[in-house]
């Protein structure tokens, strides 16, 4: 906590308690963000790490953007941890979307006793891709975008967005320590 004293009531110290007031609002905007980056920072970097340890075809799904948006309104500062990928539209219109598997996963085989906690919850996971045929085989093929067909074990859940969620939330009394002093 930072005190401020004034020994009178004359313009000069008001002046001069009201200039160290805004200096102090000013470090603590700073202070805000730098806590936010540092959050952001960590959630991207366990993000990132998760998205490269799946099995299955998370590696034939494509390139991930995952990235960090800060947005500050003078005091408030707010900010958006974001994974999108480029989505797939099968042979049927069926419109696959590659962040979701990395998140929820794909296919029985590799999600057997590996879920998202949150899958329920946010109506994702095995057997919930609108008119799946495949969710509950352990293998099956599929025709991509190349025109050949390829076979598939499904892709494990990574779960990149929860993991980073949750080890910000963990580590966020000591980044806020560290900042805040």
């Amino acid at each position: 906590m930072r005190t401020i004293k004034i020994s009178s009531l004359s313009t000069a110290e008001i002046n001069k308690a009201i200039a160290q007031l805004n200096q102090y609002k000013t470090n603590l905007t700073q202070k805000n963000e730098q806590f936010v980056k540092a959050l952001g920072d960590l959630g991207i970097q366990v993000a990132s790490t998760r998205l490269g340890s799946g099995e299955g075809d998370a590696d034939r799904l494509g390139s991930n953007n995952l990235q960090f948006r800060i947005t500050s309104t003078g005091a408030i500062v707010g900010a958006k941890l974001i994974l999108t990928s480029q989505p797939h539209t099968d042979e049927r219109g069926r419109v696959f979307y590659p962040h979701l598997a990395w998140e929820f996963g794909a296919g029985i085989y590799y999600n057997r006793s590996n879920s998202n906690p949150k899958a329920g919850e946010m109506g994702f996971g095995v057997g919930t891709f609108p008119n799946q045929t495949h969710a509950l085989d352990d293998e099956w093929w599929y025709k991509g975008d190349d025109g050949r067909l390829h076979l598939s074990k499904g892709t494990e859940a990574t779960m990149p967005m929860y993991t980073a969620t949750i080890e910000m939330y963990d580590q966020l009394l000591r980044i806020a320590r560290e900042i805040f002093g």
